[in-house]
């Protein structure tokens, strides 16, 4: 039963007891004016008597007040009137059989209406009890089957934070999710490297090229060990490392993708970083003349065939020292700010053969030459065959070395300076459009935006390995100079 029809019933029911309460009042009314009736009835004829018959019988001898009588009699028949119309007394009068008759009527009706209300409140209150009956133990059933659903549910949560814990990798961040992203070229972009690249790097590193190669060997050990280092894959490692030499992504950053703390980033990165120097700086990157000849580009090998080597310095830029001294000898008159300035050297194909460290901005190209190894280098290079006396090298205008270079017994091809005769400008066009060789490695040493920027300075402690591990990496990108 509905709201609506629950309504209709309840006036429905209002109705009939509003008949009720107005058949009582009724038959109250009745009842006092019959009671005043005859109380002044038995006041005014209390003296006036007479005998049943009209004369004393001897049923009757003595005579009787008629008033009383009469109303004797009428409420004999209305206080009893089903044991008055059972009788088979007949009614003195025509107004007492009226009077009996509608009392009996108002009676009756007053029973017949309360049985019916009775039957039909009976009949509601069990349809309203067995309505709500109902809809409490609908009610029930749908709460039990909803805290049956919210129960499975829960398991249903329980069970994928579990299988996330169990099958996914404790850090998010993985070669393969950098892979698969939906970003064209996305793992280039943060390495400097294919994912073919990265996996040919980790097999040089002695580290799994692939995520489902077991982990067995591990190459080296970390200063510091806890539990993030300790649970991260190795692949996982090498990644973050080459997101901080490509991208140079704060500590903040790197903490945040891998979900470690900053302090695990720091040791990772100084413990990798001197592992890839001692690997890759033990490396003979210099091969013989001859693998460097066949791998010559074609233009380049008709003009210079027996110059094998390209030489060059650049700057990077730092942060202000603190200290005066450190100052002066840090700025360079080139870049009009504090640098530090390296001597690289690159075979024609733009493979870089030699880096040398780090040395202050002010040094010139001339010293950096005397003073770092590479001296030392020739000189080897010649005993062992790999150069041979008179073979060439080539530097850029300014790069004041030919005596140094003529007492190894090699050749310098240096640009002629200013008033030279037409045969000196041929050659010198010839030298600045093969040079270029050099400067094309050094801007992709320089993609590596950790020594692109400004270096801070409590990055100075470990710069020179940063800078040939960067160099080094350079080499196993995809070159643009073809042979």
């Amino acid at each position: 039963m509905d709201r609506y029809q629950l309504f209709v019933t309840h006036l429905h029911l209002l109705k009939k007891s509003l008949d009720i309460l107005l058949i009582a009042a009724l038959v109250i009314q009745r009842s006092f004016l019959c009671g005043v009736y005859s109380e002044e009835q038995v006041l005014q004829t209390r003296s006036q008597q007479h005998f049943v018959d009209g004369r004393p019988t001897p049923a009757h001898p003595d005579p009787l007040p008629a008033l009383i009588d009469d109303c004797s009699k009428s409420q004999t028949v209305s206080v009893s009137p089903r044991e008055g119309l059972r009788d088979d007394r007949k009614p003195d009068s025509a107004e007492n059989i009226r009077c009996d008759l509608q009392g009996d009527s108002i009676v009756i009706k007053e029973e017949m209406v309360a049985e019916s209300i009775m039957e039909e409140s009976a009949v509601v209150i069990k349809m309203e009890c067995t309505d709500d009956q109902s809809q409490t133990e609908e009610t029930q059933v749908e709460l039990e089957r909803l805290k049956t659903l919210l129960a499975l549910k829960e398991k249903e949560n329980d069970l994928l934070r579990e299988k996330i814990q169990t099958h996914q990798a404790l850090y998010p961040l993985t070669p393969e999710t950098v892979n698969n992203s939906s970003v064209p070229n996305y793992f280039k972009y943060c390495t400097g490297f294919t994912y073919d690249e990265f996996n040919e790097l980790c097999r040089f590193f002695s580290l799994p090229d692939n995520e489902a190669v077991p982990q067995t060997h591990i190459p080296f050990t970390c200063d510091e060990l806890n539990k993030h280092i300790r649970h991260m894959p190795l692949r996982q490692q090498f990644l973050l490392v080459l997101l901080k030499l490509r991208q140079n992504f704060d500590l903040e950053e790197l903490a945040f993708k891998f979900q470690i703390d900053m302090q695990s980033v720091r040791t990772l990165f100084s413990s990798w970083i001197d592992f890839m120097y001692d690997r890759l700086g033990n490396l003979s990157v210099w091969p013989h003349r001859d693998i460097i000849a066949e791998n010559m580009p074609d233009n380049y090998k008709a003009e210079f065939p027996t110059t094998f080597a390209i030489l060059n310095c650049t700057e990077i830029k730092i942060e202000k020292p603190s200290s005066l001294l450190g100052q002066s000898q840090t700025c360079s008159n080139r870049k009009s700010t504090n640098t530090l300035k390296s001597l690289i050297a690159c075979d024609p194909h733009g493979s870089i053969m030699f880096v040398s460290t780090l040395y202050t901005g002010s040094i010139s190209d001339q010293e950096l030459f005397r003073r770092c190894e590479i001296k030392d280098l020739l000189k080897g290079l010649l005993q062992c065959g790999h150069l041979k006396r008179g073979d060439g090298l080539m530097v850029e205008k300014g790069f004041l070395i030919e005596k140094d270079v003529k007492e190894l017994g090699l050749q310098l091809n240096i640009p002629p300076f200013a008033h030279m005769p037409v045969p000196d400008v041929q050659i010198a066009k010839k030298i600045a459009k093969h040079k270029v060789h050099v400067e094309r490695a050094i801007a992709n040493v320089k993609k590596f935006k950790i020594v692109s920027g400004r270096i801070p300075n409590y990055m100075l402690e470990n710069i020179n390995q940063i800078w040939l591990v960067v160099c080094m990496l350079s080499n196993f990108q995809q070159h643009s100079i073809q042979a």
